[in-house]
């Protein structure tokens, strides 16, 4: 079965367990190879917090090769694949947003750069729909929220 078939079928078992789109699309980014760590509220939702989950906001690592699996990841996923930045942009970029048939992904690639190091240390792999996916702990996912909210 062809990688897009198990991510599709994947993220028609997480709608039946209930998983916000925020959630499931963090799920379906996590078995692309990309690496990352979910913040935002969907982070929070996966840690028990009674939230609203309208996207996934993930902190991508930093590095080459990882804007390369992003890149390519994120093209794979996206409802409009032309939009998707060279990976030699996302390396500089701060933000990017793309539209999957599983939610919205924002990207945080500045937060990536300047802060990666110190989130990882503080995380967790939650399983979500059968894939793996780092997640923020609680208190660094509420201050980057905020952070991001405010601008």
């Amino acid at each position: 079965m062809p990688a897009s078939a198990h991510r599709a079928e994947d993220a028609a078992n997480g709608e039946a367990a209930g998983y916000p789109a925020g959630v499931l699309a963090a799920a379906v980014l996590a078995t692309t190879g990309v690496s990352f760590l979910l913040v935002g509220s969907a982070a929070l939702w996966l840690r028990g917090e009674s939230i609203l989950v309208g996207d996934a906001d993930v902190v991508i690592e930093p590095g080459d090769q990882n804007m390369q699996r992003t890149r390519a990841a994120l093209a794979d996923l996206a409802l409009q694949p032309h939009v998707v930045p060279q990976a030699s942009r996302l390396a500089i970029l701060d933000i990017v947003t793309i539209m999957t048939s599983y939610g919205k992904i924002d990207c945080l690639l500045r937060r990536g750069r300047l802060d990666w190091d110190r989130l990882v240390r503080n995380t967790d792999v939650m399983l979500v729909a059968g894939a793996e996916v780092i997640v923020a702990d609680s208190s660094d996912a509420w201050n980057l929220r905020r952070r991001f909210k405010d601008k």
